[in-house]
C-alpha cells in the first residue's frame, strides 16, 4: 500500500477496498502536487517580476524628482544669488586672523616652538 494512502484519515475498511489502485492514486496525487508547485512558482515569479519592476520605477521616480529639483530650484538659486564671493572674503579674513595669532604665538621667546628649537640647536651644535 502506498504511503500517501496509509497517511490519510480514511477508514481502514475503505483503504482495504482500494488495494490495487495505489498506483492510480499515487499518479493523481503526484500530478496534483506538481500542479500546485508549478502554480506557486508562477505566483512567485509574478511577484518577483512585479516587485523588481516596482522597485525600478520607484528608484527612477526618485532620481527624476531629484533631477527636476536640481534643474528647477538649485541652479537658478545658484546663478541668481551666488554666495561664492562672500564666502571667499570670509575665509580670507579668517585665514588672516589665524595667521596673525600664529605668528604672535611663535614670536614669543617662551613659546613651545622656541623652546624646542633651542633644545634642538643646543644638542646638535654644542
Amino acid at each position: 500500500m502506498s504511503k500517501k494512502i496509509k497517511n490519510t484519515s480514511l477508514p481502514k475498511e475503505l483503504v482495504r477496498n482500494l488495494n490495487g489502485f495505489e498506483d492510480v492514486f499515487q499518479d493523481y496525487v503526484d500530478n496534483e502536487e506538481s500542479k500546485e508547485v508549478e502554480r506557486r512558482e508562477r505566483e512567485k515569479n509574478k511577484f518577483g517580476e512585479h516587485y523588481e519592476l516596482q522597485y525600478f520605477l520607484e528608484q527612477e521616480n526618485a532620481r527624476l524628482t531629484g533631477l527636476e529639483n536640481f534643474l528647477t530650484k538649485k541652479i537658478p538659486l545658484k546663478t541668481n544669488f551666488s554666495q561664492t564671493e562672500k564666502l571667499i572674503k570670509l575665509q580670507k579674513e579668517n585665514k588672516r586672523i589665524l595667521k596673525e595669532r600664529l605668528v604672535k604665538e611663535v614670536k614669543k621667546l617662551d613659546s613651545n616652538l622656541q623652546k624646542n628649537l633651542g633644545q634642538f640647536f643646543n644638542s646638535h651644535f654644542s
